[in-house]
């Protein structure tokens, strides 16, 4: 796997990178960014929505004589990435015979680690400083001559753009206001965001499961063993303080849940996300012996560390889709409604909105996982057979 960057001017590049970190994770900017967005788009969607051609409806028959393949989805968010990854599983299972190429981001290229791809291209925010960086790209997807490229996503721009480019004979796209720009048109709606790559999949005729992909190895996990509480047989609860913008939940919440976690003598982990870390010195105060704080980690420490928590509770966040694809149970606290569409629906994962932290200890109580010292240790040999 080769995530094509690009490593000149090192010097600049990390500087600038980390300024725009900065601007970007400023809630102000942020809100400013998404209505600019909005704005720009709603004017390039009227210019593009010109050139139109004839599109037909994905079907079993799209694959005919297609052997290179290109998934597109450049979208920095961790869960969008997971998400999307499951349709390489589909492909490798179904369909091996063809070669899988993925166009991500630098951001998400390591959640891709130990996946059945030929090659990772990695999309970069720093491109828009570096155009030479984004023609190198762009040119060594062309070499490739794809026969197929697939927009893993719905309807970003940016997706779109690189799918004009990326030199493949046929494209498949989402509906949207560009649907008459593919020649492959996936015809269904998603009702929740784990339906994507199924649907796709399904037209394609191939098997695919509706839900994330992640790998994660056996010594990855044991790795980590060391960053957690002791006695992990049966798993630790785990906790997510983070979230986006108006998916956050107040610390006042967490520092609640952290007591009542203490009187239960629940054995428990905290992860913090980068925006969180101002809370830590509160949270650290707050942790009783039977927890731990986790330092922050890098990324695919953080998945193995995962593989050991019995289930997460979490906001609408990145990790909780990692979670999800690594098979560890959700407790989503939601604080807008707008996130059923993407919260886990497996048997075992559950969903509160704008909960209080009686309302998430009084979920775990009624867990029949949590309850059981059997189960819990039966369920964590389970999912340690799933490690790669």
């Amino acid at each position: 796997m080769a995530a094509m960057v690009g490593g000149v001017y090192l010097s600049l590049e990390f500087d600038m990178s980390a300024v725009l970190t900065q601007v970007r994770r400023h809630d102000g900017m942020r809100r400013l960014g998404k209505r600019l967005e909005r704005r720009c788009k709603s004017m390039a969607y009227s210019l593009l929505a010109r050139f139109s051609r004839e599109s037909q409806a994905v079907s079993p028959e799209t694959l005919q004589n297609v052997h290179r393949v290109l998934l597109v989805r450049p979208n920095f968010r961790l869960g969008n990435a997971v998400i999307g990854a499951r349709l390489i599983e589909a492909f490798a299972s179904s369909r091996p015979d063809i070669a899988i190429d993925y166009l991500g981001t630098d951001t998400t290229s390591q959640l891709f680690k130990h996946m059945p791809l030929k090659r990772y291209y990695a999309h970069s925010r720093s491109f828009s400083w570096r155009l030479w960086a984004l023609i190198r790209l762009i040119l060594a997807l062309r070499r490739n001559r794809y026969d197929l490229a697939i927009q893993v996503g719905e309807g970003s721009l940016t997706s779109w753009l690189f799918l004009q480019l990326c030199g493949a004979n046929r494209l498949l796209g989402q509906p949207g206001r560009l649907q008459h720009t593919y020649d492959w048109l996936l015809d269904d709606t998603t009702r929740h965001a784990y339906d994507l790559s199924g649907n796709i999949a399904r037209a394609l005729g191939l098997t695919c499961q509706r839900l994330p992909w992640m790998l994660v190895t056996k010594d990855e996990a044991t790795h980590v063993e060391t960053l957690l509480p002791s006695a992990t047989r049966g798993g630790v609860v785990g906790l997510f303080v983070g979230g986006h913008l108006d998916k956050r939940l107040p610390l006042n919440f967490w520092l609640s849940l952290l007591e009542s976690l203490n009187e239960s003598r629940e054995r428990y982990l905290v992860m913090l996300g980068p925006e969180e870390e101002q809370h830590r010195s509160a949270l650290t105060k707050a942790c009783g012996a039977q927890g731990r704080i986790l330092p922050l980690l890098p990324l695919r420490d953080f998945a193995a560390a995962l593989t050991h928590v019995i289930t997460l509770i979490t906001p609408d966040t990145g990790p909780m889709h990692i979670a999800s694809a690594l098979g560890v149970p959700v407790v989503a606290v939601l604080n807008s409604e707008k996130s059923y569409k993407f919260v886990p629906h497996g048997i075992a994962d559950k969903a509160l909105y704008q909960p209080s932290a009686e309302d998430v200890m009084a979920c775990l109580r009624r867990s029949p996982l949590l309850g059981s010292p059997g189960m819990r240790t039966e369920h964590m040999l389970d999912r340690k057979m799933l490690l790669h």
